[in-house]
């Protein structure tokens, strides 16, 4: 269907124009049905396509974490799962995806690590361009994410990142620019922070100058949810499309004044809604305007993919006497697995990436079927308490009094009165929950409302229990109509749950008896419509859409539990401990408060290691964790990250041998915190919440080249349970001119030590040599490549092209990338970026310099 859409605009009325430049509603933008001008639906996020609701809609493929994604350093899967969420956005009703994520991951203890790929720009910037191509070829739109410096989440909103010109261009820009080159995206996202001064949505530098001249990218740019700070400045910047509506900034009214004083022209604006246009006719909107009911696909074929998928991230780390793999066929008697993740579902991180899967698998239910359980006997213990808060009172001890489910019940009011009679009750699982665009119609953007949460709360033990409570807004807590304890609603910029827009948890103790039936119930109420002037910068336009509670609940237990879990795993064969962080303590809108691993996990590794020497460790995060000294008292370790609905099988796949772990590290893991660059950075709310990268082009692993220092395991170290051996690397051009490519070729063979085939990745990294006019890291990666399966014995050659622009250098001084005349270049090659060898060197005779092609 050909859309004349320069007709269009010229039929549109002023108001018109204005109102698509806002989102209509949370997922949707304005449509103009005078014209047959369509909406268009939008769907987070990085793990899986969510739809329409928070938490409690529609179930939908829960994929491994970015970073376990980034982990595989496989271009082909993740074009595949680019694949996989084209058709998971169109069983949700919509047409652009807002993933993936490709900030960097500067910290260590950066609480949304998990999300993106890498610390490195070159590692990110192709997986993200896989991923968008996949997405894209199957006629759903990318919106790589956060434009630009959102590697930090302390004070995320108006925090100030301070990034000088050749950092900014060559480490975090970097990845924005090669999937703009090399996939086009459809959208992009800004990102909530300032950037030198100036809020991410409205720097004309960036998005404008940089993104549309110079890349000369021609896609939407919307803003993050809720990351609209100004009218004017936004829309002159390139902004098109404040989301989500109603907009809380580009109203009628304010734009049209804008317009009138001439503050905005309206030859911008057409630019804006041009682009918007050319974005319904991509996505074909105006062959099918209609939304369609959300479905669940969780098809065989997708399971599979997806358990594929996740074991393929799995990076094993250490392997000693053997321990791994853990074959069922051996006359193992007894095996223990143990640790606070063990049987929990810790299958992501928190915040916009979560998602409810159609179902779920654990490590200890997917390891335990492996095994025959007339041979081998399974014990479990947990070994320790890892929640940052108080667990979520949990469905198996909550039931809703309407249904008998799991989960409870919420009554909803128009106004702040809970003796009226409720405008709609609905039933949620979760008792931590948000509501993110599913209240009832009844609840407007102007409308003041209050919610009444009720469930039956069936303790499992007597005593002295404690209970919490932590909500958006205004609440009280009632057990059996006794008021137990209240938030006031006051906005606290420290709090860390509800993506920081609710209170902090306030816990409170109770005794409760075992088997009784008590009647809960929470009642809150919204932000006053007429909202405070100081609420209004951080609550708007969110808040009106933003409901959440959450009731804590843990019974009281004086059990040592490391000492218990060492009991259970005294006389084992093996102990498997599948310990780690959750979705608590690595989420958006926080920082992870510390390197090690929360609670006592710590000491039930020590304990166990000390009774059972075949110990083998599990970490489920998304951060690297302090390892050291109980890394050299246990044999196997793997990191599994956060792999989605998969998780559990994923895991026992390689624990049993049934796939040989090929994952490598995305992110270098130090020995110790102090040495992790931009650690220093973060500072607390209400300070000076400007952050200087004093790291510089120094990013990643190229800071500890600048250090001097070695870290506990570098980029790219993964080992198989096959050996593999790089060797006749050869380097194949030695002259580069304009438009060439450096090869290396080399053979990559499969030594053995399993029966297993096995894939290996080879790694190119390249040094300055000469000419450093401008400054250089030691040593950048430029290249790799994933071998195919390798049989025992066998071998293949793998061929690394190396672009002649990544040897180019921004120079802030001509705003010019260059490569000075006679630039020798020395290759290195190998495993990781700890173990390589010189291949040769590349010239480049003559100066070369651009400014998009890189």
């Amino acid at each position: 269907m050909a859309i004349n859409i320069e007709q269009l605009i010229s039929q549109l009325s002023v108001e018109e124009k204005i109102s698509l430049l806002a989102g209509k509603s949370t997922w949707r933008t304005a449509e103009v049905e005078r014209l047959g001008i369509p909406h268009i639906k939008v769907s987070d996020g990085p793990s899986g396509a969510r739809g329409e609701i928070f938490g409690e809609g529609v179930p939908a493929a829960f994929l491994p974490s970015g970073v376990s994604l980034g982990a595989t350093w496989d271009v082909e899967l993740l074009r595949q799962m680019g694949e996989l969420l084209a058709e998971e956005t169109k069983s949700k009703s919509a047409s652009v995806l807002l993933s993936p994520t490709i900030c960097l991951h500067r910290n260590p203890l950066g609480g949304r690590n998990f999300e993106a790929y890498s610390e490195d720009p070159f590692l990110t910037g192709r997986l993200g361009t896989a991923l968008v191509n996949g997405l894209q070829s199957r006629g759903i739109g990318a919106t790589p994410k956060h434009f630009v410096g959102n590697d930090q989440e302390i004070d995320r909103f108006h925090g100030n990142r301070i990034i000088p010109t050749r950092a900014l261009r060559e480490v975090y820009l970097k990845p924005f620019q090669m999937v703009v080159r090399d996939a086009d995206p459809w959208c992009m996202m800004s990102a909530y922070n300032k950037l030198n001064g100036h809020h991410c949505d409205s720097s004309y530098e960036i998005l404008t100058e940089i993104a549309r001249r110079e890349w000369g990218w021609e896609g939407v740019f919307m803003s993050d949810w809720g990351g609209t700070n100004s009218i004017g400045p936004s829309i002159n910047a390139g902004l098109d499309l404040e989301m989500p509506g109603p907009p809380a900034k580009r109203t009628q009214n304010a734009v049209m004044a804008l317009l009138s004083n001439g503050e905005v022209s309206m030859n911008t604006i057409d630019d804006s809604v041009r682009r918007l246009l050319r974005l319904l006719e991509k996505a074909g909107r105006f062959e099918d305007p209609s939304d369609h009911q959300e479905i669940c696909l969780n098809t065989p074929e997708q399971s599979l993919k997806l358990r594929h998928a996740a074991r393929s991230g799995i990076v094993m780390l250490k392997n000693e006497n053997q321990s791994l793999p853990l074959r069922p066929s051996e006359n193992i008697r007894k095996v223990a697995i143990v640790g606070p993740n063990a049987k929990r579902v810790v299958a992501g991180g928190g915040g916009s990436a979560y998602i409810k899967a159609p179902y779920w698998t654990s490590v200890f239910d997917s390891l335990s079927a492996k095994f025959d359980n007339e041979k081998t006997t399974i014990v479990h213990a947990i070994g320790a308490k890892v929640n940052r808060y108080l667990p979520t009172a949990s469905s198996h001890i909550c039931r809703d009094p309407d249904t008998n489910q799991g989960g409870g019940a919420v009554d909803w009011f128009v106004g702040h009165d809970h003796t009226s009679k409720p405008v709609a009750t609905t039933h949620i699982d979760d008792l931590y929950y948000i509501s993110f665009g599913d209240s009832p119609p009844e609840i407007t953007a102007e409308t003041n409302f209050c919610y009444r949460v009720r469930t039956i709360l069936i303790p499992k033990t007597s005593g002295i229990h404690r209970l919490s409570l932590a909500s958006i807004g205004k609440a009280a807590f009632f057990i059996n109509d006794e008021e137990v304890a209240t938030e006031a609603g006051d906005l606290n910029e420290s709090a860390t749950l509800f993506f920081t827009y609710g209170s902090n948890e306030t816990v409170f103790s109770k005794e409760l008896v075992a088997g009784r039936e008590y009647s809960v119930r929470i009642e809150g109420h919204s932000h006053d419509r007429q909202l405070h002037a100081d609420l209004i910068p951080r609550m708007r336009p969110m808040e009106d859409k933003f409901q959440g509670v959450r009731f804590g609940y843990e019974e009281h237990d004086e059990t040592d539990l490391p000492t218990e879990a060492a009991d259970v795993c005294n006389g084992c064969d093996a102990a498997v401990v599948v310990v780690g962080r959750d979705k608590e303590w690595e989420t958006e809108g926080q920082e992870i408060p510390h390197w090690e691993l929360p609670g006592d996990q710590t000491k039930l590794i020590e304990e166990v290691s000390r009774v059972c020497p075949r110990t083998i460790v599990v970490i489920q995060a998304g951060t690297p964790v302090k390892m050291e000294p109980w890394i050299h008292k246990v044999d196997s370790v793997l990191y599994t990250w956060y792999q989605g609905q998969e998780l559990g099988n994923a895991a026992a796949d390689v624990i049993c041998g049934d796939f040989n772990p090929s994952g490598r590290l995305p992110v270098t893991f130090p020995r110790s915190i102090e040495h992790a660059p931009g650690v220093a950075a973060p500072q607390e709310p209400g300070a000076d919440t400007s952050c200087l990268y004093a790291e510089g082009i120094h990013a990643g692993h190229r800071w500890w080249d600048f250090l001097g220092i070695s870290p506990l395991f570098p980029l790219g170290f993964g080992l198989s349970y096959s050996v593999f051996e790089i060797s006749e690397a050869k380097l194949s051009d030695q002259t580069l001119k304009l438009g060439d490519a450096a090869k290396v070729l080399c053979r990559v063979t499969n030594l053995g030590g399993n029966e297993l085939p096995g894939r290996h990745t080879v790694l190119a990294f390249f040094s300055a040599t000469s000419n450093k006019r401008l400054s250089r890291p030691k040593k950048q990666l430029c290249g790799f490549e994933k071998t195919p399966e390798i049989g025992t014995g066998e071998s293949c050659f793998v061929k690394v092209l190396i672009d002649l622009y990544e040897f180019g250098a921004f120079d802030p001084e001509s705003k010019r990338w260059v490569i000075d005349a006679r630039s020798t270049f020395k290759i290195f090659v190998g495993p990781n970026a700890a173990d390589l060898v010189p291949v040769g060197e590349v010239t480049v005779a003559n100066e070369i310099s651009w400014v998009h092609k890189m």
